[in-house]
């Protein structure tokens, strides 16, 4: 577990739906999507980092991003995922989001924070927040963080986070060969 994290976050009572997760942390709120956000999710998707390293999470038009929001609101309310979350601004601006996404039987945690705010820590601070909440919703007591090597800052991400690195070897990444890192982290007690 993460220290200072105790009580930043909130659930809604007798409810083990994915879509009542609110996390609040010193500069962050992360929750739930609505379909308001899709220009906001649009236009994040297309910074050059995001078509680069996941490129099917780029959307060409807010009415796809709306559609896709539509799915993944749908999916909150199962127990199969995608689970992905916006991570806000306190302000309320949408610089990105969090996720846990099947892996088989396992899972696999995901990020993209907007270039315009990268460096500044908010990857971490998001990350951080949100593995110890999603893992005891998903009672998992692990997870997986998969990025192409050549993506430093998701590496430093994931270690600042936490995560060992298990492997780095050539092998498919979105349809193409890369050299892939995989790296796990355990929940603790």
């Amino acid at each position: 577990m993460f220290p200072g994290l105790d009580g930043l976050y909130t659930l809604n009572k007798g409810s083990t739906a994915m879509e009542n997760l609110k996390i609040i942390t010193d500069r962050l709120i992360i929750t739930t999507l609505n379909e308001s956000m899709a220009e906001r999710v649009h236009l994040n998707s297309l910074d050059p980092d995001n078509q680069k390293y996941v490129p099917d999470e780029v959307f060409a038009t807010v009415e796809e991003a709306r559609g896709v929001i539509s799915f993944l609101m749908e999916c909150y309310k199962g127990a199969d995922g995608p689970f992905v979350y916006p991570v806000l601004l306190k302000s309320g601006e949408n610089i990105g989001y969090v996720q846990a996404v099947p892996l088989g039987e396992e899972w696999e945690v995901g990020y993209h924070i907007a270039e315009y705010c990268t460096r500044k820590g908010y990857a971490s601070e998001a990350l951080k927040a949100f593995l110890p909440v999603i893992m005891k919703r998903l009672e998992i007591g692990q997870i997986w963080g998969v990025c192409r090597k050549d993506n430093r800052a998701s590496c430093r991400v994931l270690e600042k986070c936490s995560f060992e690195l298990v492997s780095c070897r050539k092998g498919p990444y979105h349809g193409e060969e890369h050299m892939v890192c995989r790296y796990v982290y355990h929940l603790s007690e």
